[in-house]
C-alpha cells in the first residue's frame, strides 16, 4: 500500500512516497537508526576574525576670528561758480548847442561885414 507523507525540512516541502510494508523509502534520505549517545568530543577552538568596533569622542575647539572694516563718510561740497555775460546795448542821441553873441562893433572897418545868423 503506497502512501504519500509530506515532510517539512528547512522552510521547504518536499514530497516524499514511502512504503511502510517493506521498510523502504523513495525521499533520498538515508533510513535513520536507532539513536545511540557517543562520548562528547571537544573540537580545537576556532577563531573569528576580530570584530573592530570604532568608539568615537569628539571635541568642539573656538577659534576666534576677527575681520575688521571701516567705514569713512566724506562729506564733499562742491562749489559751482555760473559766469554770465549779459550784454546791453543803448542809443544815446545827443545834440549839441552853440551860441554866439553878435554885438555891433564899435569900429567899423570897411572890410568887416556884419554877418547873420538868423
Amino acid at each position: 500500500m503506497l502512501r504519500l507523507e509530506v515532510f517539512k525540512m528547512k522552510g521547504y516541502q518536499r514530497n516524499c512516497s514511502c512504503n511502510k510494508g517493506q521498510n523502504e523509502c523513495t525521499c533520498g534520505y538515508p533510513k535513520a537508526k536507532p539513536a545511540q549517545q557517543l562520548p562528547t568530543q571537544t573540537m580545537p577552538t576556532q577563531y573569528q576574525p576580530v570584530n573592530q568596533n570604532t568608539e568615537y569622542l569628539g571635541q568642539d575647539v573656538i577659534i576666534p576670528v576677527v575681520h575688521p572694516t571701516h567705514t569713512t563718510q566724506v562729506n564733499h561740497t562742491n562749489y559751482k561758480y555760473m559766469h554770465s555775460f549779459p550784454h546791453t546795448q543803448s542809443v544815446v542821441n545827443s545834440a549839441s548847442q552853440e551860441h554866439y553873441c553878435v554885438c555891433p562893433s564899435t569900429h567899423h572897418h570897411p572890410s568887416y561885414k556884419s554877418k547873420r545868423y538868423w
